[in-house]
């Protein structure tokens, strides 16, 4: 009996053609396997037991998405092969890049194996994968290791079906592979006396130095003009990460993880202040190359930041990296896809997207709702992500940043032509914010604009692919209302047909201006008065605008606690009104309002200490939540509620709520696949554009 099996999912970069090698030995099959396009696809001769058997352990092995079976002529065979690849139209799920596995970390540290210290190993389980590949299928002709002609060892193991490597296409060795522009020694060296050092990793460039170098750290802080926000630190072991910070089971499995991601881990003591500030969390995260580990092997830890004028993308080639004036070690296989650090922390014991990028991205997110035809999704301009949208899935791109940068727009532009040509996309339909002045929504002539707090709402929905009524909260610093006022706390109804705006902060009118939203004294007065320009601005309407910003209001908190007055980064001062909150002993009360001048005024008229107070504004803010939920409850018999929007980064704020409305007996749902804040918009406009299919 001969058939033919397409299967569809994780299938290439990750060892299926190999392992269906391994299987087929083992249980007497006769055929073939090769690359299909994005797929995998077999002809195999076997009995119907022997087949159910392949079947089954292949799926249980791998990430299937689906697999299909014809019959076919009887086909004569000898043996079972690995065959040269071809191409089909079907919809391709592309491995993302793999941190290094144990096998090639213990060969690495191993003296006696060839590839000792080949600062380039890696196998069928591991290594760089999205970055480097030109196009599909995943063959070595189809990525930048073309360039490294394998020498005899490399292609023993290779064509070896027991072996590790056999068909690992990214497969070198200390003879063979990518070579360093200084050695590891000379790099470990740069860092042991205090130096910068600028890496190549996987997605780009890094900049590196010696935590306990402050005057380095200091220095990489004005290579990127960045002040305040705090530098991530990269660890050599999950154990010295717990020498300072607390480190849950959860968060264990986050860092160990084949993503590699930065978890944000509450700190259990602290470095010099110029690596983590007086942030209350230390962004860790551990080796994810060759390269890396035998850096920290040495020296440990490292402050490890993107190289990158803040603002600008990731640098992924070596003139960008020069004009740093650091010492470099550069390697010559080309990155093809810039990508930054992904960022990640626990809340309520679950996954918390701040960043999604390396390690996750290209992989696909299942929805209910079918796309009729391929569609980008284009996001919003802050913390910018693009999205396909074909059949059931979305597949998301990596972080961008802030579209207000000229290279940042670039990359944007150039990344979604590569994302389409390298899936085989093609963009029948474009869906864009409701913005009419961000860049996004400008870029293309969209066929639907998707008002932003409803994304917001829809991406949860879409994610957890949820059923019947929702009742959405999305909280964020600023987005375009249907009414042309910025909103940013908004209560939606979701009734599985159409999304409802139901309740939101009272107006308030504010400058309409960038600086409101990074000078908390600014948004303060706006709420308040005292100011007599503002005042007389406001008043005579010059330049202004309603506001409903949930964002703006934790700023002012903070502004009139005395806590922050000034955001240099997105979300400083309310980072600081958590990290004050979290030290308090009790809660003073305030009375749940959506008046935000009333708040403001009784945390003016409160005689309590500043951190008391500053816990008391979260837990009301919480208790606001659960009112609005048990009045929607009580009219609209809904029990699902969404949390959604870049407020909820707030891990405070956030398990407060979820605690509050679990104990009620509501469902809790909150982002876990992509973030909360814009970098998931796209999802949500994916999800509400296929509503009307």
């Amino acid at each position: 009996m001969t058939r033919r099996l397409t299967f569809s999912g994780i299938v290439q970069g990750i060892g299926f053609r190999p392992c269906a090698l391994r299987l087929a030995l083992e249980l007497g099959i006769k055929g073939q396997v090769k690359n299909s396009g994005g797929n995998a696809e077999l002809i195999i001769c076997a009995n119907e037991q022997a087949l159910d058997e392949f079947v089954q352990r292949l799926v249980s092995i791998f990430e299937i998405k689906d697999y299909q079976c014809e019959e076919l002529e009887d086909i004569g065979f000898d043996d079972f092969k690995i065959v040269h690849s071809s191409k089909d139209n079907k919809t391709p799920f592309i491995t993302p890049d793999l941190a290094t596995c144990r096998e090639c970390e213990a060969e690495l540290h191993d003296k006696n194996n060839i590839r000792h210290n080949h600062p380039f190993i890696s196998c069928v389980n591991c290594g760089p994968r999205y970055t480097i590949i030109n196009t599909l299928p995943y063959d070595r002709e189809n990525i930048t290791m073309a360039d490294f002609e394998l020498c005899e060892s490399c292609k023993r193991e290779y064509t070896t079906a027991s072996d590790r490597r056999c068909h690992a296409q990214t497969i070198a060795c200390n003879h063979c592979g990518p070579t360093t522009s200084i050695t590891i020694k000379e790099a470990i060296d740069t860092l042991l006396n205090g130096e910068i050092l600028a890496i190549k990793d996987i997605g780009g460039y890094h900049l590196a130095c010696d935590v306990n170098s402050p005057d380095s750290v200091k220095a990489i802080r004005k290579i990127k003009g960045r002040d305040s926000k705090p530098f991530a630190v990269m660890f050599s072991s999950v154990d010295e990460i717990e020498e300072y910070c607390f480190v849950n089971e959860k968060e264990r499995e986050l860092l160990l993880s084949p993503a590699r991601p930065i978890v944000l881990l509450e700190k259990k003591k602290d470095f010099d202040f110029s690596v983590c500030g007086d942030s209350k969390y230390i962004g860790a995260f551990l080796p994810c190359n060759p390269i890396q580990i035998m850096l920290l092997d040495s020296i440990s830890p490292l402050v490890m930041t993107s190289a990158n004028v803040s603002g600008e993308p990731i640098i992924i080639d070596d003139d960008g990296i020069n004009k740093f004036g650091v010492t470099v070690l550069s390697h010559n296989r080309e990155i093809l896809t810039p990508l930054d650090d992904s960022i990640v922390k626990v809340t309520a014991n679950r996954t918390q997207f701040i960043r999604r990028s390396r390690g996750y991205v290209p992989l696909a997110i299942e929805i209910d709702n079918n796309a009729m035809c391929d569609t980008l999704c284009l996001g919003g301009d802050l913390k910018s992500a693009f999205a396909f949208h074909r059949d059931k899935y979305v597949f998301l791109s990596q972080h961008f940043g802030d579209l207000e940068n000229v290279d940042v727009q670039n990359a944007f532009k150039n990344n979604i032509n590569r994302f389409k040509g390298l899936h085989g996309f093609s963009i029948d339909k474009v869906v864009a914010d409701k913005h009419p002045a961000y860049f996004s929504s400008n870029l293309f002539e969209s066929d639907k604009a998707v008002q932003h707090h409803k994304a917001h709402v829809a991406s949860v929905i879409a994610e957890h692919r949820l059923k019947g009524c929702v009742l959405g909260f999305a909280f964020d610093g600023t987005g375009y209302g249907d009414d042309g006022a910025v909103w940013g706390s908004e209560v939606i109804f979701y009734n599985g047909r159409k999304f409802e705006r139901k309740e939101h902060l009272e107006y308030v009118k504010m400058l309409a201006s960038d600086e409101v939203s990074k000078n908390a004294d600014l948004a303060l007065a706006c709420y308040l008065g005292g100011n007599e320009l503002i005042d007389k601005a406001i008043s005579s309407n010059i330049n202004t605008v309603l506001s409903s910003s949930m964002g703006r209001l934790f700023d002012a908190v903070s502004a009139l606690l005395d806590i922050k007055h000034y955001n240099t980064y997105e979300g400083e001062c309310a980072c600081a009104l958590e990290a004050v909150a979290s030290t308090a002993k009790s809660e003073f009360c305030l009375t749940p309002t959506w008046n935000p001048t009333d708040i403001l005024n009784q945390i003016k008229a409160a005689n309590a200490p500043k951190e008391n107070i500053a816990l008391g504004f979260h837990i009301m803010i919480a208790r606001l939540i659960c009112k609005a939920a048990n009045e929607y409850r009580e009219n609209f018999d809904v029990n699902k509620i969404a949390l959604s929007g870049g407020v909820f980064n707030n891990k405070l704020l956030t398990e407060a709520a979820i605690c509050m409305l679990t104990e009620q007996g509501f469902e809790v749902y909150i982002n876990e696949l992509v973030p909360c804040g814009d970098g998931g918009i796209a999802l949500g406009q994916a999800f509400i554009e296929s509503m009307e299919v």
